[in-house]
């Protein structure tokens, strides 16, 4: 493995099979079940060396191509806005985003960027907040699932998870995604409050509510590049 990809491994409990994660943030991790050994963990990822390696420079290059200035607009396909971004510069003004029709306006003293995308992803979180708040009841009236709790979350390779005390907790970078992706992966972690594993039957209660579910979940794993750069970067 290349000394330039981040790469680190990731014990996981609920994990029933050795997994590959790749996002061009956060480099290489291998997600390895409780029950499989450090050798059997390292055959797996001397097996895939080569699909590690071309997957992590394809992500590479895209991010050579990535805008990382500060967005003039953006748009959140899960909830079907567009909004322009304007920029409101005075000596001494705390860094804070207004939000108005389709506008949102950063308040900053012009000195920093990295306060300026930390600005923005707070009204991303908030953004979030709101819409899943909303958005869960009726998931939840539909399939007659239900959960304790709601957190939002910036995760930087996982979409979403749910604890075996039914805490859901999603990605506000989910607002970036198509809306049947966003209802699929939490469907996904719905129905992790009955079946906390990825057994057959899991599979099963899942496709009960969306018969795709194999398709968008393979969907899903590449759907990191559609996250802005800007959102990414610190």
């Amino acid at each position: 493995m290349s000394d330039s990809v981040a790469y680190h491994w990731r014990r996981s409990p609920r994990a029933k099979s050795l997994q590959v994660r790749i996002t061009p943030w956060q480099g290489v991790e291998i997600v390895v079940p409780r029950h499989v050994s450090r050798e059997r963990a390292r055959a797996f990822v001397a097996r895939h060396r080569q699909w590690i390696r071309n997957t992590w420079t394809r992500m590479r290059e895209q991010m050579v191509d990535a805008d990382l200035t500060l967005p003039r607009n953006f748009e959140l396909r899960a909830l079907g806005e567009h909004w322009n971004v304007h920029y409101r510069t005075r000596n001494g003004a705390l860094t804070r985003v207004t939000a108005g029709d389709s506008t949102l306006t950063v308040h900053h003293d012009g000195r920093s960027e990295r306060r300026v995308r930390e600005a923005l992803r707070r009204w991303l979180i908030e953004r979030a907040r709101g819409y899943f708040t909303e958005y869960l009841p009726h998931i939840c009236t539909a399939t007659g699932f239900s959960f304790k709790k709601l957190q939002i979350r910036g995760q930087t390779s996982r979409w979403g998870s749910c604890s075996s005390r039914k805490t859901l907790s999603l990605n506000y970078k989910l607002l970036f995604l198509e809306p049947e992706l966003v209802r699929y992966l939490v469907i996904h972690e719905l129905a992790h409050t009955r079946q906390l594993d990825h057994s057959p039957r899991f599979w099963r209660l899942v496709e009960e509510f969306e018969p795709r579910c194999r398709e968008l979940d393979e969907e899903l794993g590449e759907s990191w590049r559609d996250v802005p750069a800007w959102v990414e970067i610190r």
